[in-house]
């Protein structure tokens, strides 16, 4: 699938005029939504009861989410022309399937989030003429942020919190970004080889939010199979990195569906029956809902367990240096990979959001990026000096 920027040079042309005041930006909704009324009635004839149609939803929300964070990574490495891309894939392509269920339930907030999709994608559109803050990483990275928080909303505002932190709905969600993903893979990678850049980005995005959503619902095999799931999403992690042919990468996916089914039926029954003993975790917050209260035990095993996570990512960077000077980049890649997704993930919960998003960049983008690149070594350590010094103040916070 390619980025249709026919549509995007259409509604970019009249940026300046919707962000300048709230009126104009309310009679170009209007159009837009007069634009597309009739492919809304289509999708609701095919879905009589698209309201209801959670999982699905949640899925093309969590797709928006992978496109707006591959935006700011191509944004952190100047490359405006995949940022924008990505930003103009969400209004492009799923922002017409989400909007009926929104409006339904609240027209205020799907106005809120059309504009502020729009907002984003106007600061790297090459049609609109910059502003003095418009070309900016930290101006686009405040307004990235802004858009995952609406997209955080939207789902707890659509999505009943009885059935957004049930087992079988964040499981079909994995299933529905996983199968997402293979397509996009497809169209991205042949012959071990990436032939569209913007498609390999697409599906290891919708791969990220498939593993995020699954670290953050416990209850998803908690029977066993969790820890095997797990090693199956470090394995998909790696064979995208190393380009490996979709054949491959399905297969992965494949094993990973069939386990989440397995084990999302296995947990709902215990889910149902012990749920005194578990904590279910709201995927849109970085918060969990606990069923009983959280001890002092239960705190300091989370933080034992978040230093030994800390004291292993240490020990991985320091092997990232000793590889990547011995030239094998790919050896470094895969340790670097290992400490942020087996590794980093875990903690980010514990040492609070600042830190998370710190963390991420330097070690799942930054550093992932450089060693590909194959820059100095010098900068390698510094990034990884810089991580270092996260990794200190995580800690502090946890001693």
């Amino acid at each position: 699938m390619v980025a249709m920027i026919t549509i995007a040079s259409i509604v970019y042309t009249t940026a300046n005029s919707i962000l300048s005041s709230q009126s104009s930006y309310t009679s170009f909704a209007q159009t837009q939504t007069n634009n597309t009324q009739q492919q809304q009635q289509q999708l609701q004839s095919k879905n009589n009861d698209t309201n209801r149609n959670y999982e699905k939803f949640h899925a093309n929300i969590e797709q928006i989410i992978g496109h707006i964070k591959m935006a700011e990574f191509n944004k952190n490495i100047n490359n405006n022309t995949l940022a924008y891309n990505h930003t103009s894939h969400p209004i492009e392509e799923v922002l017409s399937l989400v909007t009926i269920p929104i409006s339904n339930i609240d027209k205020k907030l799907n106005d809120s989030y059309f504009k502020d999709l729009y907002t984003l994608s106007a600061l790297v559109n090459p049609s609109v003429p910059p502003s003095s803050t418009s070309t900016t990483k930290e101006a686009f990275s405040k307004q990235a942020q802004s858009s995952i928080d609406l997209s955080n909303a939207v789902i707890k505002t659509v999505i009943p919190a009885k059935t957004l932190n049930t087992t079988n709905h964040n499981a079909t969600v994995i299933q529905n970004l996983l199968n997402t993903s293979k397509e996009e893979y497809e169209e991205g990678v042949k012959d071990g080889k990436i032939v569209s850049m913007l498609e390999y980005q697409d599906g290891t995005a919708f791969m990220d939010r498939a593993y995020f959503l699954f670290n953050n619902t416990k209850s998803i095999a908690a029977n066993g199979d969790r820890q095997m799931i797990s090693k199956l999403f470090s394995n998909l992690t790696q064979g995208t990195l190393q380009q490996k042919n979709p054949e491959e990468i399905n297969t992965i996916i494949d094993e990973i569906n069939k386990k989440l089914a397995e084990g999302s039926t296995s947990s709902s029954s215990t889910t149902n029956t012990n749920t005194t003993n578990q904590t279910m975790t709201n995927p849109s917050s970085s918060s969990s809902i606990p069923i009983t209260n959280a001890n002092a035990t239960n705190t300091n095993n989370v933080n034992s367990s978040s230093l030994s996570y800390i004291s292993k990512i240490r020990s991985l960077l320091d092997q990232v240096v000793s590889t990547y000077t011995a030239n094998d980049t790919a050896k470094a890649k895969e340790l670097a990979t290992t400490a942020y997704l087996d590794n980093f993930e875990n903690i980010e919960k514990p040492i609070g959001k600042e830190l998370s998003d710190a963390g991420e960049q330097l070690l799942r983008v930054q550093l992932r990026d450089q060693i590909s690149n194959k820059v100095s070594l010098d900068e390698i350590k510094q990034t990884i000096s810089e991580a270092n010094t996260v990794l200190d103040k995580a800690e502090n916070i946890l001693k």
